[in-house]
């Protein structure tokens, strides 16, 4: 019993030695409460740390998705402009050009016209001139080119022109279908019309290819004419007349309006008398 006794309370005290050696090496509990409280303290700005970075990831991911959007709103806004300036350069740049060469073309018929009139001027002083010195008057006579459709008009233009000049004539001034023409006086011309009318119908040999070219021309037109001082020449549908009007009639106030009528006209010439008429047969025979 005292065997035992004795090997309890060694045991007791070893149990004792090393409970005492563990608190001598175990820090105590307030170094443990520290520590435990650096280790919250760490865990917690982990955690925020790791809510920042997971913050600033969300920002940039929204900032990208922001991007791409703001890239492709731009891409449509940019093919959008693109877009509108090619409509623009296919539809009012082709219109812009057009008015322009429209407005150069008036510009340049305006300064033709003008200088066209500061040389008719300047004729006619100097006719006023010669006249003031005792020289005769010029002569002048008026004419019309009117022809349907416009296109056969200004084929029309140079051949009238060349016939005039062949006859002595010179084209003053031209007021649309209206002309001015000096050079002889209109009693000449009615004796030299006269005599192409012969000649046209074959009674005697003469140069009349000038006035051929122009019957010729306005054969093409549908329908219109020509007057050069007493001369006229209509063009209707059906046919091809011209005459040689008695000077007395050119004095009426219609005489200067027949070809605003072209088969009243070509009736008022087949009412002339023979000498003074021609109906200009088919191209074939004409130049035959």
């Amino acid at each position: 019993m005292e065997v035992v006794l004795v090997l309890l309370c060694l045991a007791i005290a070893g149990r004792e030695l090393y409970l005492a050696f563990e608190r001598r090496r175990s820090p105590g509990a307030p170094e443990i409460a520290d520590i435990r409280t650096q280790l919250r303290a760490l865990k917690s700005t982990r955690e925020e740390l790791d809510g920042v970075r997971a913050a600033q990831l969300e920002g940039l991911d929204r900032l990208s998705r922001e991007q791409d959007r703001d890239r492709e709103t731009l891409g449509a806004a940019d093919a959008r402009i693109r877009s509108l300036i090619a409509q623009i350069n296919d539809r009012m740049v082709p219109d812009v050009n057009a008015r322009l060469t429209r407005q150069r073309e008036t510009v340049e018929a305006l300064s033709a016209e003008v200088a066209g009139l500061r040389a008719h001027l300047a004729r006619r002083l100097d006719d006023a001139v010669a006249a003031s010195l005792g020289a005769e008057p010029a002569d002048l006579v008026g004419g019309t080119l009117t022809v349907r459709p416009e296109s056969a008009r200004d084929a029309l233009t140079g051949p009238y022109e060349r016939f005039a000049t062949h006859h002595g004539l010179r084209v003053e001034l031209a007021d649309g279908d209206r002309l001015y023409l000096s050079g002889r006086s209109p009693r000449a011309l009615e004796r030299d019309f006269i005599e192409l009318v012969r000649a046209l119908r074959g009674e005697f040999a003469e140069d009349t290819s000038e006035a051929r070219t122009l019957l010729d021309g306005l054969r093409d037109a549908d329908h219109g004419g020509a007057a050069l001082g007493p001369l006229l020449v209509v063009r209707t549908p059906e046919s091809l007349v011209c005459g040689v009007l008695p000077l007395a009639e050119l004095l009426r106030p219609e005489g200067a309006r027949l070809l605003d009528d072209p088969p009243a006209a070509a009736r008022r010439l087949r009412r002339l008398d023979e000498r003074r008429f021609y109906d200009v047969p088919a191209r074939s025979a004409l130049n035959g």
